[in-house]
C-alpha cells in the first residue's frame, strides 16, 4: 500500500459543476463522439475497489450499448492506469483519458473530498462487501481525496444526467444514465407517418 495516497493534495484549481441541460464541458485526450452519446466516468484512484467495478460495469454497458461511447477519466499515472486496466481484463468497449494532473477533474467541477467520504463506515462496508466478491484494493496510483463522478451527455453534447456519490462506495446507476441519453424512436404500426421521439424523463 501507498501511504502516499492518503496525503490530501493541494485543493486543485475547479469550476462549478456543470448543468444539467447545458453543454457538456470539454473532455481533452478523448476521442471523437462521432454523434453518439457519451457516458463518462471519472473515477477514484486506479487500485480502488470502487474504481474497479465502476470499469466493470461500464464494459458491460458497453457490450449492451454499442450506440453509446463509454470513457472513464483515469487520475493515475498513465503506466499505473495501463497495467491495472490489463489486471481487470477489460475489454475494448470502455476508453480511458489519462489525467494525472487532475485538470479534467476540475474542469468538471471536481474537486476533494473528506476522510469521512472514503473511511466512513459507509464506505467501508461496502469496500468489506465487495472483497466477498474478489473486488479488493490493488496498488494504488492517484489520490484517495478526489471526487468521483459521472456524468451522461446526449448526442448533441448536452448534459442529461449527473450521479455525484454521497461516500466512495456509492456507485453510479450505468443503465440509468443510459436510459437519459439515448433517444428512443417509438412508432405506431398502422400509422407509421405519425412517428415519435421521446427523449427519456432525465429528472
Amino acid at each position: 500500500m501507498d501511504l502516499r495516497t492518503f496525503v490530501r493534495p493541494d485543493r486543485p484549481h475547479f469550476v462549478p459543476l456543470p448543468e444539467i441541460g447545458e453543454p457538456a464541458p470539454p473532455l481533452p485526450g478523448a476521442p471523437p463522439a462521432l454523434g453518439r452519446p457519451r457516458i463518462v466516468a471519472f473515477l477514484r484512484h486506479v487500485g480502488c475497489p470502487f474504481a474497479e467495478l465502476t470499469m466493470k460495469t461500464l464494459d458491460e454497458a458497453s457490450t449492451r450499448h454499442p450506440e453509446v461511447q463509454f470513457l472513464a477519466v483515469s487520475q493515475g499515472t498513465p503506466a499505473a492506469t495501463r497495467r491495472w486496466c490489463a489486471e481487470l481484463q477489460m475489454g475494448y468497449g470502455v476508453m480511458v483519458i489519462d489525467d494525472p494532473g487532475r485538470e479534467v477533474f476540475g474542469a468538471w467541477g471536481l474537486g476533494l473530498t473528506s476522510l469521512r467520504h472514503f473511511l466512513g463506515l459507509r464506505s467501508v462496508g461496502r469496500a468489506l462487501s465487495l472483497a466477498t466478491r474478489g473486488i479488493r484494493n490493488r496498488h494504488p496510483s492517484g489520490n484517495r481525496w478526489q471526487q468521483a463522478g459521472t456524468f451522461g451527455i446526449d448526442a448533441a453534447g448536452t448534459l442529461r444526467w449527473m450521479h455525484l456519490p454521497e461516500h466512495a462506495g456509492d456507485l453510479p446507476d450505468v443503465e440509468a444514465a443510459v436510459r437519459a441519453v439515448v433517444v428512443r424512436l417509438t412508432s405506431r404500426p398502422a400509422d407509421p407517418e405519425h412517428a415519435r421521439v421521446d427523449l427519456l424523463d432525465v429528472r
